[in-house]
C-alpha cells in the first residue's frame, strides 16, 4: 500500500472552487455590461439635449434680435402667435404650431423636427403693455420626439424670453 503525502494530493481544483470562480466571473461580466450600456445611454441622452439647447437657444435669439427692432407688436392666442413691424416696416409673424416654431419666411425648427430629432412639445406668446414699453413673453419646451418611461431617456428642455420692445 502506498502512501500519499498532503501536498502530491491537492494538485487540481475541486468542483465547487471552479463554480464559485465562473460566478464570480459572471458577476463581475454582468455589472461591465450593464455600466456600458448605462454610458452609451447617458452619451446618447447628453447628445440629444446638446441638440435641443442650440437649437431652442438660436430659436429664441432669432425672435429677440427681430422682436427687439419691432413695432407695433400684437399677440393672438389661438394659435398662439406674435406680429409686428419690423425695421422696415414689413409685417412679421412668429407662430407656434403642434410640431413647429415658425415665421412666415421659414421654419426656425422645422428642419430638425422634420428629421425627427426635435419635437415642440408647448409653446405660447403673451404681450403686455409696461409703462411706454411692450412686454413679449416667449415660452417653449423642445424634447426629443417619442415617448419614454424611463427617466434617464427623457431629454427636454424649457425656454423662456421676455423681450421689451421700445418702438411703440
Amino acid at each position: 500500500m502506498q502512501q500519499f503525502n498532503n501536498s502530491e494530493r491537492q494538485r487540481g481544483f475541486t468542483l465547487v472552487e471552479l463554480l464559485v470562480v465562473v460566478t464570480v466571473f459572471a458577476f463581475l461580466g454582468l455589472l461591465l455590461t450593464n455600466s456600458l450600456f448605462s454610458i452609451l445611454k447617458s452619451n446618447t441622452k447628453s447628445e440629444l439635449i446638446k441638440e435641443i439647447r442650440q437649437n431652442g437657444s438660436f430659436a429664441l435669439d432669432v425672435m429677440t434680435k427681430k422682436l427687439t427692432g419691432g413695432s407695433n407688436t400684437r399677440c393672438y392666442s389661438s394659435p398662439s402667435r406674435v406680429v409686428f413691424d419690423d425695421v422696415g416696416g414689413k409685417e412679421i409673424t412668429f407662430l407656434c404650431g403642434s410640431d413647429y416654431i415658425a415665421s412666415q419666411s421659414a421654419g426656425i425648427t422645422t428642419q430638425l423636427v422634420g428629421q425627427g430629432k426635435l419635437s415642440v412639445t408647448s409653446c405660447a406668446f403673451s404681450c403686455q403693455n409696461v409703462g411706454a414699453y411692450r412686454k413679449v413673453t416667449i415660452n417653449f419646451t423642445l424634447s426629443q420626439p417619442g415617448t419614454s418611461t424611463r427617466q434617464e431617456e427623457l431629454a427636454r428642455q424649457s425656454f423662456s424670453k421676455v423681450i421689451l420692445v421700445r418702438n411703440q
